[in-house]
């Protein structure tokens, strides 16, 4: 009876481990570079003229801010940011930013105007091998004119896509924390 119980165990253990291995390259999925922060600039604010980059330092009160906007605690120690411009009026802003997908990080761009909604979305650089369809701007247009009072929640704000919902939710959050980001940045369309 215990040989048997022993036996179980190793097959058990010997299963377990082969589901838990570390995923192929095939599995995660190559990397898929689709546009450079200079063209998706262009695309999502295409009457600017000029544009300002940035790092914003996350420091403790604005990780402090952030968390209590969004509900969770923004990791990043630094934002990529765009002050956007059309004859020296300011349009908006653009945050480039990574969101964990399932093995790797999703790295887009999304544009923020000065009513603080989402003028548009552009994923830069897909590394997974699921869930590409993200990418397209059937996909992508859903999240115009959303603001920091829409949850993005799968299936009410955002239409899922089937075999993409990490992806999704990796957008969904990406683009929350952005309009958090901005708004902080620039409350009631003020500079901080």
């Amino acid at each position: 009876m215990i040989v048997l119980a022993l036996l179980a165990l190793a097959l058990w253990d010997s299963s377990r481990a082969q589901d838990e291995q570390i995923p192929t390259e095939e599995e995660i999925g190559s990397v898929l570079v689709l546009s450079s922060d200079d063209a998706a600039l262009a695309e999502i604010f295409p009457s600017a003229d000029s544009a300002q980059s940035r790092s914003i330092v996350v420091d403790s009160t604005m990780r402090a801010v952030l968390r209590s906007r969004l509900g969770w605690i923004v990791r990043d120690s630094a934002i990529a940011y765009f002050d956007v411009f059309a004859d020296g009026r300011r349009l908006g802003a653009a945050v480039v930013a990574d969101e964990q997908g399932k093995y790797r990080p999703i790295t887009f761009m999304a544009g923020v105007d000065t009513a603080l909604r989402i003028v548009d979305v552009r994923v830069l650089v897909y590394r997974e091998s699921r869930g590409g369809e993200v990418r397209h701007t059937r996909f992508l247009k859903q999240y115009r004119r959303k603001s920091l009072q829409n949850p993005l929640r799968i299936n009410r704000d955002i239409v899922n896509i089937t075999g993409a919902t990490i992806s999704v939710n990796a957008l969904n959050a990406g683009v929350r924390k952005t309009l958090a980001v901005v708004e902080y940045l620039y409350p009631v369309g003020g500079a901080r």
